[in-house]
């Protein structure tokens, strides 16, 4: 493909169409291939030191070796989400979670205390201390205005 193209230069955004990568991979196979600053701060590089690079990261392995180095990491991620989902705990489930989701700063369920410089949870056990940590979390997100005018009136 390379060698098809009419310009003596390569830019970052010319990598990322060719090879279909992100910018940043682009940006990084440009580095590691002589790429040098262009005008406006671009980053290009000459197309047949890329070709040179290119042929000689195909001949020496290194491109199979990045791949299955890619592959294992990817197969390693795999696992480890996998790992994530058999663990995860199931804080409430139907009218429960959706009320949790849905939790507000002036509704926290009994058990949390919240005052301007002080949160204090009463919990019997770790489902009831994930469940109001929860409704916390959930209306410091739904709610975080009201929260800051909360706690910022006690410095006023």
């Amino acid at each position: 493909m390379l060698k098809q193209l009419d310009s003596d230069w390569i830019d970052r955004r010319a990598v990322e169409e060719l090879l279909g990568v992100s910018k940043t991979v682009a940006w990084r196979i440009l580095r590691a291939c002589g790429g040098e600053d262009g005008p406006g701060s671009t980053l290009v590089c000459r197309r047949e030191r890329l070709i040179h690079a290119f042929t000689r990261m195909l001949s020496t392995g290194e491109v199979e070796r990045e791949v299955r180095r890619r592959d294992r990491v990817s197969a390693y991620l795999d696992r480890l989400g996998e790992l994530g989902r058999a663990k995860r705990t199931q804080i409430a489930t139907h009218r429960k979670a959706e009320e949790l989701l849905n939790s507000r700063f002036a509704a926290l369920p009994a058990g949390v205390e919240f005052t301007p410089r002080r949160l204090v949870l009463a919990f019997s056990s770790p489902e009831e201390f994930l469940e109001k940590m929860g409704a916390v979390i959930f209306a410091l997100q739904n709610d975080f205005e009201s929260i800051r005018t909360f706690i910022e009136s006690a410095t006023h």
